[in-house]
């Protein structure tokens, strides 16, 4: 697979990222990090781009660990079934 260039804008700056990844997953990446880095940017306006960076950063991390240790969607909904079919078997 050949590899491509993606120009990306982020925090008003522009970058071209040169990879074998789709273009649109590289953009909505880029666009991610952007929205991420202006609340950071916003929240604390008077430090470095790189301390901005460095906290988004944190903050996405925090995101990802959280949805890695986040219970499976339809868990919970699969162990009340569980439950209530245990439940139903006792009246029964």
């Amino acid at each position: 697979m050949e590899k491509i260039r993606v120009n990306v804008s982020i925090l008003g700056k522009e970058y071209t990222i040169v990879s074998q990844v789709d273009p649109e997953y590289i953009k909505k990446a880029a666009e991610y990090l952007d929205m991420k880095m202006r609340e950071v940017s916003q929240a604390y306006p008077n430090i470095t781009e790189a301390k901005i960076a460095v906290l988004a950063a944190l903050n996405i991390t925090d995101e990802l660990f959280q949805a890695r240790d986040a219970e499976p969607p339809g868990v919970e909904t699969e162990n009340r079934i569980v439950e209530l079919t245990r439940r139903l078997s006792e009246i029964l």
